[in-house]
């Protein structure tokens, strides 16, 4: 029967709630939008410009590494045309270029040391051996070399600035090398050290191995940092800026340089909450200018939701019963002059009149197993409880097809399914009207005889076992089934009891041979009846 309810307004106040949240949207999307807008601008700015400073510090001490190189060079060229270097002119040497290095040292191929300045450094004792694997590796390789950093045997963390010395007759000597002392001041952390910014912006140099040269915090000179995003970028010879996090969690907006020259990395980077502040500010400034018009606004609407949405909601509190009582005889009138809501009040009395039919359909469908049209496993374990709460007597088969994997493997699975459909169709030939037959689970299946007692229920195993074995099934070969017997009350009184003491029957029957039925006995044994045709 149809149902046609009287035309009422149509939702033209609704209209006015969308406008509503329409200007709600439109403020929040306007304080989004300039919060966006301002935040990259101001993350743009700041990675172009630790971009730009990092590309200058890089090109600025590649410079200096190649001034110092050639320094170096130059004191070789002079040991060479005068055939070495006294100390006073070594002393001179070291004098003119101490804002470069630390200690200027000439060491013999057989790494004895000849020469050093200043002569005060007690870790360098002319006439010693200086036998280590960065003075052998630079006397093997014989030509100008800027090591990688290494700790020395003061503990410092260096670097040698090297050339090697050769006579007149270009005979190998060794090597002049001049140390520079990174945690040291020295004119390459002068340059550094002037990018410290006050807002925390900073700058940190890396070797090509990741490992820190410099850093505002001392501490972290010597440390490797390849894993940081910023630094496994430079060190594999990429120029470019990044946001990232850094490896305690910290978020930056870094640009970075690699220097070709020296194969060291050059991070310029501002720490994220130096952005975040202003940007914070500025969201709170747009969220108290627009708080006086959003509550006028947000006012407004709540009203028109409630007049509109009430009726909605007793609707749906209504359907919400309806899924928990399954019940519409309590449908509440809904006085609405929208017509929109009349309509679906009128809609949801129909639907759910239609819903408690597909439900029944549903309920009916659920409790048969979905490849046999037997009953399922829910099904069974339901009826199973309630024979043996009713303590009526009945009897259950529990079977099982043999070398159903055989089956399967030689055949495949869709033949398999056929064969367990065949089974099922023959059960079903053999039970009689109020007998519930059920599939347990893969090739398990089984018959509840409502009624019968242990005699009947082997009449029955009989008859369903010969027939299976002496019909060919949709593999085009007989199957064997083995089936074990329980009688209620006799073999027990609660499901779980009948249902272990049938596997064991069938085990059993299993164990002896298969292709037999099984009567559970204390003890289980294969009982002897009189075979019924």
């Amino acid at each position: 029967m149809s149902f046609h309810p009287k035309k009422g307004f149509k939702l033209v106040t609704i209209v006015s709630f969308i406008i509503i949240v329409s200007i709600v949207l439109t403020m929040l999307i306007s304080i989004h939008s300039s919060y966006s807008v301002s935040r990259q601008s101001l993350v743009n700015n700041y990675m172009s410009g630790n971009y730009d400073r990092a590309m200058d510090l890089s090109a600025a001490t590649g410079n200096l590494l190649v001034r110092i190189q050639k320094s170096v060079d130059s004191m070789a060229t002079i040991w060479q045309r005068n055939e070495g270097i006294d100390p006073m002119l070594l002393n001179d040497l070291y004098a003119t270029h101490s804002e470069y290095f630390e200690s200027l040292s000439i060491v013999r191929k057989d790494t004895i040391l000849m020469e050093t300045a200043p002569s005060n450094k007690k870790e360098l004792q002319v006439g010693k051996s200086i036998d280590s694997p960065i003075s052998r590796s630079l006397i093997k390789l014989k030509e100008s070399k800027m090591t990688d950093p290494f700790v020395g045997k003061t503990g410092n963390l260096l670097i040698l600035v090297s050339s090697p010395l050769y006579d007149k007759n270009n005979n190998y000597y060794g090597y002049i090398a001049g140390t520079i002392y990174l945690h040291s001041s020295n004119i390459l952390q002068l340059i550094l050290e002037q990018n410290v910014e006050s807002d925390g912006s900073y700058v940190f140099a890396v070797d090509s191995k990741g490992n820190v040269i410099f850093h505002p915090d001392p501490t972290m000179i010597g440390k490797n940092i390849a894993s940081n995003e910023a630094v496994w970028k430079v060190i594999a010879g990429l120029n470019g800026s990044i946001e990232y996090e850094d490896n305690d969690g910290k978020q930056f907006y870094a640009g970075y340089a690699y220097n070709m020259g020296s194969g060291w990395g050059i991070v310029s980077q501002t720490p994220a909450e130096i952005v975040n502040g202003p940007l914070n500010n500025l969201l709170q400034s747009s969220a108290l200018q627009s708080l006086p018009l959003l509550f006028i606004t947000l006012a407004a609407g709540w009203l028109l939701t409630y007049l509109v949405v009430r009726p909605l909601h007793m609707l749906a509190e209504y359907s919400n019963r309806m899924l928990k009582e399954w019940s519409i005889d309590d449908l509440p009138p809904v006085r609405s002059a929208t017509y929109e809501i009349k309509l679906l009040y009128s809609s949801l009395r129909t639907t759910a009149r239609q819903m408690q039919k597909y439900i029944r359909k549903l309920r009916t469908e659920t409790a048969l197993d979905g490849l046999t049209g037997l009953a399922n496993r829910r099904n069974f374990d339901a009826t199973l409880e309630a024979w043996c709460l009713a303590k009526e007597p009945f009897s259950m088969i529990m079977l099982d097809i043999d070398h159903f994997k055989l089956v399967n493997d030689t055949y495949g699975h869709p033949v398999g399914d056929q064969v367990i459909q065949f089974l099922a169709a023959t059960m079903r030939n053999v039970s009689r009207e109020g007998d519930l037959c059920f599939r347990y689970g893969g090739e398990e299946l089984g018959i509840l005889l409502r009624g019968a007692n242990k005699e009947r229920a082997y009449f029955v195993a009989e008859r369903l076992r010969h027939m299976v074995s002496n019909t060919p099934s949709p593999s085009g070969e007989c199957i064997t089934i083995s089936l074990g017997i329980v009688d209620f009350p006799e073999q027990g009184l609660l499901p779980e009891e009948l249902i272990i003491r049938a596997d064991e029957a069938l085990y059993i029957s299993k164990r002896e041979g298969r292709n037999r039925t099984t009567v559970y006995t204390e003890p289980v044994a294969a009982i002897e009846l009189p075979e019924q045709q």
